[in-house]
């Protein structure tokens, strides 16, 4: 864009040229990479990245902070990758990871003024050779990246955090202290340094690992060990995505990166989190994260995903998104009932409640089921935003956590059943049997995502008890339909159809027209062999 604006007339480029701050965007990406015939043979190509635009850039942005773009995805990538790749030869697998350190040749010098780093791939190799070549300690003292703000680094590949073991298998450990040459620190004081980062706010590292210890005592240690009146600055945004079992870190590397984090806002875990071996207890000393006002939990294990919970202390969390993020191939539906109930109960041991006779009998079970020395509280009282994604459970779990969150003024669900019949009032135990609890009664939005339209009679019944029960009605309400072209604009007596997905008359979702390939036969969407050996679905 700049460069557009410096292309008008001789004003217009005076001006472009001397406003330093258009030119602070400082991007690379596979455009710049030439292909190139060499000599008369038909098949003899080379390749080099060419850097006018990047060297022009960083001219003209002078003293102005730059974010800087590194994008090495690959459109035409057919999701083959080095399965046993050595550290000597990761660049040369993928083409493109030889040009990384030229990149970052060119931006080190810069490092003073780097305001945000991102760098995206949808293979490894790349990245592995952006880490090794940031986790360099310097050789003399004050050179570093003070200013940084944001650092993202992401493996575009979400298959990869399904899988047990790392791929490239040869390269699953990544040792040293993450981000040294960001640190500032020189090599020979690099394990004292203590005020690393000093702005850097916001951290998402999706399908990237590293040396879990060290990034918490080195990288991320200004805030340890000191108390929370002293600490002025901090991680605020943290995401940890897509991470393979085998590479996750342990319950205490995660809280030691918590613990890292006190000032901490928004934390974002999915397909990632603490590895839950056999033995481990639910902590009775949880990080404690005051200030933590948003989490959003991808889990693959239901068991795995309350106990991550119950290491953390967010008493004043604000919002909640909770989804199973198993793969869309996974044969078994996860029973997300034992999470729903430690949201409800703060106890992870509650999990087996009977649901015979409807739901007042179940809720009356539970209240029975708690003895009177075992109080039971929900980890999260202040919950005003609620976002439920393809969370299975029977209807006790999702009445229990509706019955404790009142201040619940913004629902949004997606592949969620039970989770509406859940607002209707119940009846209190040992109560006036006139007396119901409105569950959610400042309730003021509900969205409902990808749904059939028989959804819309439920929710108008739930509205119907509610609102005769005293609760004030809901006003707010989206309904997202997959339609027909021919439906779209047109309303559901008094509901809008929001066009989301258009569909020409598509099959049913879990059918498939029967004269096309069966999904699920060797060779169709749902098995191929190539694909699942390389993702290690098959055992």
């Amino acid at each position: 864009m700049p460069t557009v604006l410096a292309s008008v007339h001789r004003h217009w480029r005076h001006v472009a040229l001397s406003t330093s701050t258009l030119w602070s965007s400082l991007s690379m990406s596979l455009e710049q990479v030439v292909r190139c015939k060499v000599g008369s043979d038909a098949d003899a190509y080379t390749t080099f990245l060419d850097v006018q635009r990047l060297a022009a850039h960083i001219a003209r942005s002078r003293n102005s902070p730059v974010d800087i773009l590194i994008d090495t995805r690959d459109p035409e990538w057919d999701f083959e990758e080095e399965e046993e790749c050595s550290s000597h030869n990761a660049a040369t697998f993928f083409q493109y990871a030889t040009f990384i350190p030229q990149i970052l040749d060119l931006l080190f010098p810069q490092m003073h003024r780097w305001r945000s780093l991102t760098i995206l791939s949808d293979t490894w190799a790349p990245l592995r050779v952006a880490l090794e070549r940031l986790s360099v300690p310097t050789l003399i003292k004050g050179s570093g990246a003070p200013c940084l703000e944001t650092l993202i680094l992401m493996r575009c590949n979400e298959f990869v955090g399904h899988s047990d073991v790392f791929s490239p298998r040869a390269q699953h450990v990544f040792d040293g202290i993450p981000f040294a040459a960001l640190t500032g620190a020189p090599h020979h004081d690099i394990f004292a340094q203590s005020h690393p980062l000093p702005k850097l706010r916001n951290l998402t590292l999706v399908g990237v690992h590293l040396n879990w210890t060290h990034l918490s005592r080195y990288t991320l240690g200004v805030a340890l060990n000191e108390p929370l009146s002293y600490v002025s600055s901090c991680i605020q945004s943290l995401e940890l995505s897509q991470h393979c079992r085998e590479v996750r870190p342990t319950v205490d590397e995660f809280t030691g990166i918590l613990k890292a984090c006190p000032l901490l806002r928004k934390l974002v875990i999915r397909v990632s989190g603490p590895k839950f071996d056999a033995g481990v207890q639910c902590s009775d000393r949880p990080v404690s994260l005051p200030l933590l006002e948003e989490i959003h939990l991808g889990y693959t294990n239901v068991e795995d995903a309350a106990m991550l919970l119950s290491h953390v202390h967010a008493p004043n969390l604000i919002s909640l998104s909770i989804e199973d993020a198993n793969h869309i191939a996974s044969p078994d539906i996860e029973d997300s009932g034992p999470l729903l109930t430690y949201l409800a109960t703060g106890f992870l041991d509650l999990c087996d409640i009977s649901t015979e006779a409807g739901l007042n009998h179940g809720v009356c079970t539970y209240y029975l089921a708690t003895s009177k020395d075992s109080v039971a509280k929900t980890p999260f009282p202040h919950l005003e935003r609620l976002s439920l994604n393809g969370v299975a459970a029977c209807l006790i779990p999702f009445s229990l956590l509706m019955a404790v969150i009142p201040k619940l003024r913004h629902l949004s669900l997606s592949r969620t059943p039970n989770a509406l019949l859940a607002l209707l009032p119940i009846q209190t135990p040992f109560a006036d049997a006139s007396t119901r609890t409105i569950p959610c009664r400042a309730l003021e939005s509900i969205e409902i995502f990808c749904i059939e339209e028989q959804t819309k009679n439920l929710l108008e019944f739930v509205q119907r008890e509610r609102e005769q029960s005293g609760a004030p009605r809901v006003c707010n309400i989206d309904i997202h339909l997959e339609v027909s072209s021919a439906d779209t604009g047109e309303e559901i007596e008094g509901y809008q159809i929001i066009e989301d997905d258009m569909v020409e008359n598509q099959p049913a979702y879990g059918e498939w027209v029967p004269d096309e390939h069966d999904p699920f036969a060797p060779g169709g969407v749902f098995n191929d062999p190539d694909f699942d050996e390389a993702y290690h679905y098959l055992s």
